[in-house]
C-alpha cells in the first residue's frame, strides 16, 4: 500500500496534514510507552515532561481529526482514493490502540505500587522491551517517510512469539514468584504482545496490498510456523 499512501498524501493538503496527525500520534504514544514501562520496572522516567493521561487524550483527538480530514476529501473527491483512505484510518486506529495499552500499563503500575522484577525471565523480559522500542523507532521512521524496506524488515512473528512464550514459561513453571508478582508480569507481557501486534499493523500496512493489510506475508508465516513444527 506504499505507493497508494504517497499518491494519496500527495493529493491533498487535508491528507498532508491526516498524515502528520498520524506521526505525532505515533510518537506520542512512542514516548508514553517509554514512560509506561520505566514507572512499572522501577527505571529511570525518560520523557518526565510528558503526562501520559494528557497524551492519551491528544492521540484520541488527533484519531477523530484525521477520520474528519479523510471524509472530507473522500466527500469532495469520490471514491477513487478509497483504498488508501481506509488503510490510512485502521493505521490511526492501531496507534489509538497502541496508547490505551500503553495507559494501561501505567495503570497497572499505579496499582500494583512495585518495581516488577520476574526473577530468572528477568532478562528476557528485558530484551522484548527493548524490540519494541526499536520496533517503535523503525515503524514511525517507515510510515514517515515511506520507506517500504525499513517496514518490510521488522514484519516477522518472532516478537509476539517471544511474549507468548514468556507467558507461557510464567504459567505453567514454577518461577519461585510470588501470587501478585506473576499476575502483574502476565498483564505486563499480555500488554507489550498487543503493542507489538498493533506496530507490526503498521508496518504490514505500508508493505501490504490493500486487501492483505493486517496479515503477514505467507513467505513471512510459512517460515514461522515450520520453524515452530521443527522445535
Amino acid at each position: 500500500m506504499i505507493k497508494e499512501l504517497i499518491t494519496l498524501f500527495k493529493k491533498s493538503n487535508l491528507y498532508k496534514e491526516a498524515h502528520q496527525d498520524a506521526c505525532d500520534m505515533l510518537n506520542r504514544a512512542n514516548n508514553m510507552f517509554d514512560n509506561a514501562s520505566a514507572k512499572l520496572r522501577g527505571r529511570e522516567i525518560p520523557h518526565p515532561d510528558v503526562d501520559i493521561f494528557y497524551e492519551e487524550r491528544k492521540v484520541d483527538k488527533a484519531e477523530r481529526a484525521v477520520r474528519k480530514k479523510v471524509l472530507i476529501h473522500l466527500s469532495a473527491s469520490g471514491t477513487m482514493d478509497t483504498p488508501g483512505a481506509i488503510t490510512l484510518i485502521g493505521i490511526v486506529i492501531d496507534i489509538e490502540r497502541v496508547g490505551d495499552y500503553t495507559t494501561n500499563i501505567l495503570e497497572l503500575a499505579r496499582v500494583a505500587n512495585i518495581e516488577l522484577h520476574v526473577s530468572i525471565l528477568e532478562n528476557e523480559l528485558t530484551e522484548i522491551e527493548y524490540e519494541i522500542e526499536h520496533l517503535f523507532d523503525v515503524v514511525s521512521n517507515a510510515f514517515e517517510e515511506y520507506d517500504k524496506e525499513a517496514a518490510e524488515s521488522v514484519i516477522n512473528k518472532k516478537l509476539t512469539g517471544r511474549c507468548e512464550a514468556l507467558l507461557r514459561r510464567l504459567i505453567t513453571e514454577d518461577l519461585g514468584m510470588n501470587v501478585q508478582t506473576a499476575v502483574i508480569a502476565a498483564l505486563y507481557i499480555r500488554y507489550l504482545k498487543r503493542i507489538a501486534a498493533h506496530l507490526l499493523n503498521i508496518a504490514t500496512s505500508l508493505v501490504q496490498p490493500f486487501e492483505k493489510v493486517r496479515f503477514m506475508p505467507e513467505n513471512v508465516t510459512t517460515k514461522y510456523e515450520t520453524k515452530s513444527e521443527n522445535e
